[in-house]
């Protein structure tokens, strides 16, 4: 593993930094570690970078699925824009150390929604189109997963899953079991999940920087990251994620600019894609449900660090039921979206 003070030479070695930033005593080297270990480094100019390293057993596998798709994005200048995806600087395979661009000024919606209380519409409008570019991207043979996501098949685990499930997700996989409706509407979306595009797998906004373009000061453009999870797959899922945790932020009490950045947000999708309101409709209330897929799925992280179904996992829950089944007017409260 490499560790924070091993990292300037390891830089110097790749020709990534100068000795001059190290000298002048412009070198910053942090350790933003998280399920991966992240470490944070800024010097002189075009010196900012993120590396990261996988730490658990499987994430050499996750790493290089996310290299190449760094790769393969940052290479097609025309299918994904440089600014929705931060520039790749090198992939040490035998180590297992990704080395990305740091964004500088750059800022994670999750944060962003904290820190302000909302979203700008302008920012939800830029992630709506980042990930319509994304989107446009088919599948050509290259060789990427293409299942569709674990949480469709939750309410029915498997028998070992009780071997490490806690108490509170044991109550939750109930809570789903319950209402054979929810069964159903999670089996829809699994046989009809779509290998039809090139999806994230996992937006969420801690994975969506907001940051300026060169030489600005205001964050105006959305880049994604955290590739590891990425691959061929239904365009519905990432909509759905995003929407899920504008849904949550309701739920806590946010009011995300009275309520316009999803609307911003599923506005700006569409112009990108150049949907038609039939195709656009249809698509929409697939996000809904996958929304309401993935609020299950946050809630099911939460129950592993828990005993019991806590009052605030009970009403993600709550909510998320409701958008599986499609209830309408769950959705406009919940979203401020009408097909």
């Amino acid at each position: 593993m490499l560790e924070q003070d091993e990292v300037p030479a390891y830089l110097l070695r790749r020709r990534l930094l100068s000795r001059r930033s190290i000298v002048a005593g412009h070198l910053r080297v942090g350790d933003v570690s998280s399920r991966n270990r992240n470490f944070r480094v800024t010097g002189g100019a075009g010196e900012s970078y993120l590396l990261k390293q996988g730490i658990a057993a499987d994430s050499a596998q996750s790493l290089r699925n996310e290299a190449a798709l760094y790769r393969r994005l940052t290479a097609d200048a025309a299918a994904a824009p440089a600014a929705s995806v931060p520039a790749l600087h090198g992939y040490d395979a035998r180590r297992g150390i990704l080395i990305l661009e740091w964004l500088p000024g750059g800022e994670d919606l999750d944060a962003l929604h904290r820190r302000r209380g909302g979203c700008p519409p302008a920012l939800a409008a830029a992630l709506g189109r980042a990930l319509a570019t994304l989107h446009a991207i088919v599948p050509d043979g290259e060789e990427l997963r293409e299942d569709a996501p674990w949480v469709l098949a939750l309410h029915r685990p498997p028998l070992d899953a009780l071997r490490y499930l806690s108490a509170a997700s044991v109550q939750l996989v109930r809570r789903l079991q319950s209402d054979e409706r929810i069964g159903v509407a999670f089996d829809e979306l699994r046989d009809g999940w779509r290998a039809e595009a090139l999806v994230h797998r996992d937006v969420k906004w801690a994975n969506c920087i907001a940051h300026p373009r060169p030489g600005g000061s205001r964050p105006t453009r959305v880049a994604l990251v955290d590739w590891e999870m990425a691959g061929w797959g239904d365009p519905a899922f990432d909509i759905g994620s995003t929407l899920s945790d504008h849904a949550a932020f309701g739920l806590a009490g946010g009011r995300d600019a009275g309520g316009r950045a999803p609307a911003a947000f599923w506005s700006a999708y569409v112009r990108a894609r150049g949907l038609g309101e039939p195709a656009a409709a249809r698509l929409l209330e697939r996000s809904v449900r996958f929304a309401g897929a993935r609020l299950v799925q946050s809630a099911y992280e939460h129950t592993q660090e828990t005993t019991v179904l806590d009052e605030r996992v009970g009403r993600i829950v709550a909510l998320a039921c409701e958008l599986l089944l499609c209830d309408e007017r769950a959705a406009a409260m919940a979203l401020g979206l009408r097909a």
